[in-house]
């Protein structure tokens, strides 16, 4: 089964934002699931916070699963992927602190 990460990005420094993903597709991982990290994408556009939400949507789409990481409120990106994923009764597990 497929697990989406659900973090912010925006606002971080590369460095850490690369390092919570990376960090947290070993926890999704240890959990038994497939770890769909949105930084891992192919990001075939232009490069804009929309087509990066398009294509990472999409992505989170095809997961039974979506990994909310403690900063995801913090998000607007990540916020949407969360309550997307809530109303379309996809589960959710929240990263413990």
């Amino acid at each position: 089964m497929k697990c989406y990460i659900a973090g912010r990005i925006s606002g971080l420094q590369e460095a850490e934002y690369k390092q919570r993903f990376y960090e947290a597709k070993k926890e999704v991982e240890n959990l038994g699931f497939e770890a769909i990290n949105p930084i891992e994408l192919p990001h075939n556009h232009g490069h804009t916070w929309e087509e990066y939400m398009r294509e990472c949507l999409i992505a989170m789409l095809e997961c039974q699963t979506v990994y909310a990481l403690n900063n995801w409120r913090y998000s607007v990106g990540a916020t949407i992927e969360v309550n997307l994923a809530v109303s379309l009764g996809i589960n959710v597990v929240f990263q413990k602190s």
